[in-house]
């Protein structure tokens, strides 16, 4: 019985140092670091181009020429409103403005609602508040007396995650001559572009007109024959604000 357990021990002992090659390991192990980096600089300088509001992220080119603001948070781009050529009436009358004319990435032509598009590159995820003001609108030294500019259909628009999206929108905005809220992004809100448009659907034509933009003229408003034109003011300032205070 010694002998028989004497052997099965050899036997398993010889293959517990086969298993290891015969050999007798000793671990050493060795260690060293390199370095990763990024360096950012500040987009103070940079430029965004429009963009489709109807299609966040494709090209678009309006056809009247963009006066973006400057800095790393900015206004890139706001449509002009053109109410075209009205016959003079007696009756209390709503305008509506053609839709914003450009050309997509083949050239083609495309009518987008009329649009404002802001970019917060400023990587401090502040929030950030686009509001609007606007003057009378004058013909010379004639003024459209109660004309009233409402802005509704509010819509934003990004490549970003929706989680992303700035939480004020406002709705139904009259125009006048104090700042308006249109928009307003919480901290952590609105980083990357967004476009803010006054409905979603776009034109097919020229002569297309957006419900979402409209002038209002009273009845008794005097109407002397020529242009009258208004300046939109939009003011773009870093961090949320309360609408109406």
């Amino acid at each position: 019985m010694t002998m028989t357990k004497t052997k099965m021990l050899t036997a398993s002992a010889l293959g517990f140092s086969l298993l290891l090659g015969g050999t007798a390991y000793s671990v050493n192990a060795a260690s060293t670091n390199s370095n990763a980096k990024v360096n950012f600089k500040s987009d103070e300088t940079g430029t965004t181009k429009p963009t489709d509001p109807t299609n966040p992220g494709d090209e678009f080119t309006p056809e009247e020429t963009p006066d973006p603001t400057t800095g790393s948070l900015r206004i890139d781009f706001a449509s002009s409103l053109d109410f075209g050529e009205q016959t003079i009436s007696g009756e209390a009358k709503d305008y509506f403005a053609k839709f914003t004319k450009g050309t997509n990435s083949t050239g083609a032509d495309r009518f987008v609602p009329n649009f404002v598009q802001v970019t917060d590159n400023s990587g401090k995820n502040a929030g950030w508040t686009l509001e609007v003001s606007g003057s009378e609108f004058k013909n010379g030294d004639a003024v459209l007396e109660g004309a009233e500019l409402t802005l509704s259909g509010t819509t934003l628009a990004s490549t970003m995650d929706s989680k992303f999206k700035p939480e004020t929108v406002m709705d139904n905005i009259v125009v006048g001559n104090s700042n308006q809220t249109v928009v307003g992004a919480k901290a952590e809100q609105g980083m990357g572009t967004w476009t803010a448009a006054f409905g979603n659907e776009s034109g097919t034509s020229a002569t297309d007109t957006n419900k979402n933009v409209k002038l209002h003229v009273p009845a008794e408003t005097k109407k002397v024959e020529g242009t009258y034109t208004s300046t939109l003011t939009w003011t773009l300032t870093a961090g949320p604000t309360t609408p109406g205070l």
